[in-house]
């Protein structure tokens, strides 16, 4: 292993030794290219996965949604590219969470604040529910509203209010709150 070691040793001494013959005193600028065009080709290159599109930002304004696929963007920050799932049919849960849930969009709250709701016959209740969605414009849910999934949230939870608060408890627990009841008000 020693040997080993000490063969390595002796070539990167003797690459150092070629570098500084080929670059007398340029070597830290040299190498700080180098490193500069490493990372500039590093964060050139993106993939998009099939269930996705990107969207992609030059200096924060939009530029272009490209498709799934390996793509190239202009490096070192000039060029983003944020990866907004439209293929997929994603969730949120109100009140209960799932173990193991790989949904990172999932804004954790107090479950037991957004179940607890009170009838239309003034009893309490407790309301699971889960709300499934599909984004179908990417850029209008990046650019056009602010934290779209907290909007959605808060909505799916006032609408989920004021459907429980119209039903009696016992339309809440045997009818659901989601079903309309055949009694005419």
């Amino acid at each position: 292993m020693n040997s080993r070691s000490g063969g390595i040793e002796n070539r990167v001494r003797q690459w150092q030794y070629q570098f500084k013959q080929m670059m007398p005193g340029r070597g830290p600028l040299v190498l700080a290219v180098l490193v500069l065009v490493g990372v500039g080709a590093w964060t050139a290159y993106y993939t998009v996965p099939s269930d996705s599109v990107a969207v992609v930002q030059r200096f924060g304004k939009y530029l272009a949604e490209v498709p799934p696929g390996l793509h190239f963007k202009l490096p070192l920050g000039i060029d983003a590219a944020t990866i907004v799932p439209v293929k997929r049919q994603l969730k949120q849960e109100f009140g209960f969470a799932t173990p193991g849930a790989t949904d990172p969009y999932q804004i954790p709250r107090e479950s037991q604040q957004e179940t607890q709701m009170v009838t239309g016959d003034l009893n309490a209740a407790l309301v699971e529910w889960v709300v499934q969605y599909r984004i179908s414009d990417p850029a209008k849910f990046l650019f056009h509203v602010r934290e779209p999934r907290l909007i959605l949230r808060d909505v799916s939870e006032s609408v989920m209010r004021e459907v429980v608060g119209d039903r009696t408890v016992d339309e809440v627990i045997t009818i659901g709150p989601g079903r309309k009841s055949k009694r005419k008000r």
